[in-house]
């Protein structure tokens, strides 16, 4: 039984609106970290160079919007704009990073700035992908 709503959802949502699931999974959760802060990371060079830039409430807000677009556009025909907005999410929190490793305020912040350009990368890459046809029996 449980096999057959994985079945139809996985039908439903496709490849692309799986990943695109995963994807606000992921933003979600940045979001969150965000905006509930843990006390004990507050004090760390990252999360004190982010909260000089903006209230980190704020940086939370464009992960928030991926979350939201993400889910919503995996399960819409066309969902180029979610793939697109969290790519551009990603860049731009690498750029933050890349100021803020310049600025010597985040250490080893080429390393945040590589993978968050990989991924960016990696979903451009994924939204590119067509949906794989129905499998024939």
């Amino acid at each position: 039984m449980i096999r057959t709503y994985v079945h139809r959802f996985d039908h439903r949502v496709g490849f692309r609106g799986s990943v695109l699931l995963f994807l606000a999974l992921w933003s979600g959760s940045q979001a969150i970290r965000l905006y509930w802060v843990d006390p004990a990371a507050v004090g760390t060079p990252t999360y004190a160079y982010l909260a000089s830039v903006a209230p980190l409430w704020t940086l939370a807000i464009p992960w928030c919007v991926c979350a939201v677009l993400c889910t919503v556009q995996a399960f819409a025909v066309t969902d180029w704009t979610a793939f697109a907005l969290t790519s551009g999410v990603l860049v731009g929190w690498a750029v933050i990073h890349l100021v803020g490793g310049i600025q010597g305020a985040i250490p080893q912040a080429y390393w945040s700035c590589i993978v968050q350009v990989a991924v960016a990368g990696l979903i451009l890459r994924l939204s590119r992908w067509p949906e794989p046809s129905e499998r024939r029996r």
